[in-house]
């Protein structure tokens, strides 16, 4: 990334189930250009908030599984907030 690059980026994870996963995805995220990682968990049943909670990311959670163009789209309304 070029060094005067102003920007912050933002990552948004829709996520549904992904424990054993979510945390890896994270930890591979080059934190030197993101100013933060938001996992949208879309009314997991298992441990994904928790997985990403601790991998550092900041989580959004949906209170059932309304799919993947909701959860995006709950990332990027967070975002522009």
């Amino acid at each position: 990334m070029p060094e005067n690059f102003d920007e912050k980026i933002l990552v948004v994870l829709p996520a549904y189930n992904e424990e054993g996963k979510i945390g890896r995805v994270i930890s591979k995220i080059p934190s030197e250009w993101i100013q933060d990682v938001v996992v949208v968990n879309d009314g997991s049943s298992d441990n994904t908030e928790k997985e990403s909670t601790d991998a550092g990311a900041t989580i959004i959670n949906q209170p059932k599984n309304i799919g993947v163009g909701a959860a995006i789209r709950a990332g990027i309304k967070y975002a522009v907030e």
